[in-house]
């Protein structure tokens, strides 16, 4: 049995932005960087934009990954274990590297729920600024 459901997005809402909804912060376009997560609305520092789960993984996983993109593009060091990974999911991993980034991402272990990864922002973040962190290895992109 399978459900198909079609998402109609509210009024003045586009499909994108409905089907991603979070409170004050949606995917968007990165100009010239591809997907990225924006602000919806105007947040404080020491906002937690959104909190997203993880998957741990091997060093063996993180290894294979290594060849198979994009999907190797979203997994990062384990907080306390340099040779494991966690798979990010959710907005958290949409978010783009920036040398002077508005936000941070803080790992924190929830018991049985895992490592959960939040972003949290470093300074006030306008609506329509895009919410960007410091990838905590070197960029293994070219940085425009």
């Amino acid at each position: 049995m399978s459900i198909v459901a079609t998402l109609e997005p509210p009024a003045g809402r586009t499909i994108e932005s409905a089907a991603f909804d979070r409170p004050g912060i949606a995917p968007g376009v990165s100009p010239g960087r591809g997907r990225g997560v924006f602000a919806t609305a105007p947040h404080a520092a020491g906002t937690v934009l959104e909190r997203s789960c993880t998957v741990p993984l091997t060093s063996e996983q993180c290894d294979a990954l290594e060849g198979i993109l994009p999907l190797g593009n979203y997994y990062f060091r384990h907080p306390e274990n340099a040779e494991e990974g966690l798979l990010l999911l959710g907005l958290v991993s949409l978010a783009n590297h920036s040398e002077e980034p508005n936000a941070m991402v803080r790992y924190t272990h929830a018991g049985g729920v895992g490592w959960v990864a939040e972003l949290v922002a470093l300074r006030p973040i306008a609506a329509g600024e895009e919410i960007t962190h410091r990838y905590r290895c070197g960029p293994w992109f070219e940085v425009a």
